[in-house]
């Protein structure tokens, strides 16, 4: 009997492990399912990584260094296409497979950018300006209102070449407000053309528009503005927009081309509207002002002399003239005529 006891306590041990084990397996058979296999022909993740790490650099020193710049990326790419023994063809291929998958692609991209970033601090530089603007949100006078992907991939061809964000107004939208839209730009390209092309635009309620554009043509930050010369300073904002398009040549070799656009930053700025000034204030609010000249002033255009400027004043507001001798004006027809007497 004891036995019997000992075995059915260790069935349900066996059993309670089954049941905890059941949702763990079932997981993972999930994730399998889920992964993708790369093809034979395919660059593994890990040496591909690489190889954009430094083709990316090789296509940076191609633009420090000058002169023929076109001829320069040629020639680094090449090296580093010797460096991990692999040609341009089985480079091609690979990222034909990476861009149509990516999921792995972006991932490969946000190390990259990362290492990228370490290794410029860590030599003093600073490639980029996101860190500057990366401290803002959503909330405030100066907020970060992109809402759109993180990393865009756009090809030069005519099927995936264009990519449009749109940004609908809100109640936190104002009159007067301008943008500022920030892109991190690598190319994987191997000939001449790299063109890529960023525009911003604000549609506003009364049909104007207001718009900045840009051509992106090397691995390098961009920044595009619309300030207050652009803007209209009093109708509504309907939308705001921005465009990504990557040219392509009909005539062009079928080689593989590639836009990466990373880490976007659009900025949307408050400003306060400037009020009208307060003319009132110009005149004081007293009872002795007064604010109205004269009529008798007013019809004689004519420039009179001190003496008859001060015969034309009100009696409580003669001007008492200092006088070395007593003096007495000549009379020329006015009902006030006085002598003034000087004062000692």
């Amino acid at each position: 009997m004891a036995d019997n006891r000992k075995y059915r306590k260790i069935a349900a041990v066996r059993q309670q492990g089954t049941n905890l084990l059941s949702p763990l397996l079932f997981f993972l058979l999930l994730l399998s399912s889920c992964s993708v296999d790369l093809p034979s022909y395919v660059i593994s993740e890990g040496k591909m990584e690489r190889i954009l790490y430094d083709y990316h650099l090789a296509q940076g020193m191609a633009e420090a260094k000058g002169g023929d710049v076109e001829t320069n990326r040629y020639l680094y790419v090449q090296k580093v296409f010797e460096k991990y023994n692999i040609t341009e063809e089985q480079f091609d291929t690979s990222m034909v497979w990476y861009s149509g998958h990516t999921t792995h692609l972006q991932k490969m991209y946000d190390r990259i950018e990362a290492r990228l970033e370490r290794e410029s601090n860590a030599a003093g530089l600073n490639l980029t300006e996101v860190d500057q603007y990366s401290r803002y949100t959503a909330e405030g006078d100066t907020a970060n209102i992109w809402h759109g992907r993180e990393m865009m991939f756009l090809h030069g061809n005519r099927e995936e070449n264009l990519l449009t964000v749109v940004v609908p107004a809100d109640s936190t939208f104002r009159p007067g407000d301008t943008f500022m839209l920030h892109t991190t730009n690598r190319f994987i390209v191997q000939d001449r053309f790299r063109e890529g092309f960023v525009l911003m635009q604000i549609v506003y309620d009364n049909d104007s528009v207001a718009s900045s554009t840009t051509m992106v043509n090397g691995d390098f930050d961009v920044t595009l503005t619309i300030g207050s010369d652009k803007v209209d300073p009093k109708a509504n904002i309907r939308s705001l927009s921005c465009t990504f398009y990557y040219a392509f040549d009909e005539g062009a070799d079928p080689a593989f081309r590639l836009w990466v656009i990373s880490k976007p930053i659009l900025l949307r700025y408050h400003h306060e509207v400037e009020q009208p000034a307060d003319t009132t204030s110009l005149v004081p609010d007293t009872l002795e002002a007064d604010t109205l000249v004269p009529v008798h002033q007013a019809a004689r255009p004519e420039r009179i002399s001190p003496e008859e400027f001060r015969e034309s004043q009100d009696v409580d507001r003669k001007i008492n003239v200092v006088q070395k001798k007593k003096v007495v004006l000549p009379a020329k027809g006015r009902p006030q005529r006085r002598t003034l007497t000087p004062t000692r």
